[in-house]
């Protein structure tokens, strides 16, 4: 395809139609909810299994974007440590700015909370970090390892960087998820774009082939897509161009590709149609932790 740009290319645009997708999905409430039910489990009493309460933690977000997630995992670790110091990676600059109106508002709930904002992608920090690299004791890239260079080399980089005893969450989509089954429907799709394009499967594989041993969990989610089917709806318009991460698609695509996508989206391949009419796309994600194991002290 010719005369298209990637979405994730203009971090303002991306920035939009992004907070469109949390609005039509709810999925700052979906995650608050599943860090309160599950994150104890599959983390953090992991890390106290590990670590003493008065360890300060050393806590580093790839790709945090505007915070609302990334703050209440500190916010949640902080409940059972001492300290917590948040290094926060994320190369959109107005994401940050949110992040830093969420952290001034709300100053009484971090306490004992240290933010590091630093707008750089994960390449980037590599290169600052050099050949002796920050250790942390937990790790997040909540849907960001596709923008990375390279998912494989920097999940090692990111498991390197551990503590013993310090864990890596990783959130991606599930082999299940429409938009990867839409990734692969239409590789001329993948092929504009800037990053990468993997699923939890090919983490899980990842991870297998370098010994490296994790748990997993796993977790339904839609997003309502229904006004991509409006005709005119700018909505609809930002919603898809977030999916297929091609800036003005419609009027990008030729309309016989346009149609094929828009069918191939609304099928039961990708998506759940109610009797009212409403699309739901289907944006299943797997939770995998990964615990780099204590080395035994001799003697």
């Amino acid at each position: 395809m010719e005369n298209v740009k990637s979405i994730r290319c203009d971090p303002d645009y991306y920035t939009k139609a992004f907070k469109i997708v949390t609005d039509k999905c709810n999925m700052y409430e979906f995650l608050g909810k599943w860090i309160q039910s599950e994150f104890p489990r599959l983390v953090l009493d992991k890390l106290a299994g590990s670590f003493s309460a008065e360890t300060p933690i050393n806590m580093l977000g790839v790709g945090s974007g505007s915070g609302e997630t990334d703050s209440k995992l500190a916010t949640c670790i902080k409940t059972r440590f001492r300290s917590v110091r948040n290094v926060v990676v994320e190369p959109a600059e107005k994401m940050l700015d949110i992040y830093r109106g969420l952290i001034d508002g709300n100053k009484s709930n971090f306490e004992g909370i240290e933010f590091d904002l630093r707008q750089l992608g994960i390449d980037e920090y590599r290169a600052q970090e050099g050949d002796h690299p920050t250790k942390y004791h937990f790790i997040s890239t909540i849907q960001s390892l596709y923008y990375a260079a390279d998912f494989e080399d920097t999940i090692r980089y990111l498991y390197d960087c551990l503590e013993e005893g310090g864990i890596m969450l990783i959130i991606i989509v599930s082999d299940t998820c429409g938009s990867w089954r839409l990734w692969n429907r239409f590789p001329l799709i993948m092929e504009t774009s800037t990053g990468s394009f993997f699923c939890a499967s090919d983490v899980r594989q990842c991870l297998s082939s370098q010994g490296i041993h994790f748990e997993e969990n796993h977790q339904g989610f839609n997003l309502d897509i229904t006004s991509c089917f409006e005709e005119g709806s700018e909505e609809g318009g930002l919603l898809l161009d977030f999916i297929t991460e091609i800036i003005d698609f419609r009027g990008s695509v030729s309309p016989d590709f346009l149609k094929e996508v828009m069918e191939y989206m609304g099928s039961d391949q990708c998506s759940e149609r109610k009797e009212d009419g409403t699309v739901f796309f289907n944006k299943n994600w797997d939770a995998l932790v990964v615990q780099k194991p204590l080395v035994a002290q001799s003697g």
